[in-house]
């Protein structure tokens, strides 16, 4: 028993409503886009065509998909995005009133497209998101200076293929 290693608790950082941010600004979590008319006519051609050949297959089940996949799109396309506000402090980040440490982060990036950059935190949990801030009215330049004093940069990542799937079909 007294070879056994005690466990060294680590100080539980918090971010308190006192504490000061070093940024903090408000933005659009995700950039929405107006569609045009016929839009929604593609995605039910589309739809159409291949509910037909997966009903002839006698695919019940890729059928429903298919269905289920154009209510979502059509609902998907009718969101906007909320305003938020975001804030990076000594200890960590919040994004409205959820607070992230930096000790849950494995690294972040910044990338950019049009005009708007983004910050992605990588996050330590296994199939956790990342966490995503973009940048409006701050410098993004001098908040990724800021965070790489607490965090490793992954310099070689950018946006996923997500996002650029989703810009293309303007979502």
């Amino acid at each position: 028993m007294a070879d056994e290693k005690k466990e060294e608790k680590k100080p539980v950082v918090t971010i308190s409503p006192t504490d000061k941010p070093i940024f903090y600004w408000q933005a659009t979590e995700f950039e929405s886009h107006d569609k045009p008319n016929n839009w929604l006519l593609y995605i039910v051609l589309v739809a159409i065509v291949l509910l037909a050949i997966l009903l002839y297959m006698r695919l019940w089940l890729g059928a429903a998909v298919v269905v289920a996949a154009c209510f979502a799109l059509y609902s998907q396309s009718r969101s906007r995005g909320k305003k938020r506000n975001y804030a990076v402090y000594d200890q960590g980040v919040t994004v409205d009133d959820k607070v992230y440490t930096f000790d849950q982060f494995k690294s972040f990036w910044v990338f950019s497209y049009q005009d708007r950059a983004i910050i992605r935190l990588e996050q330590l949990k296994r199939l956790a998101l990342p966490v995503e801030m973009p940048v409006n009215d701050e410098n993004p330049e001098q908040v990724r200076l800021f965070l790489s004093k607490h965090l490793p940069e992954a310099e070689d990542r950018g946006e996923d293929i997500s996002d650029t799937i989703n810009r293309w079909i303007k979502f």
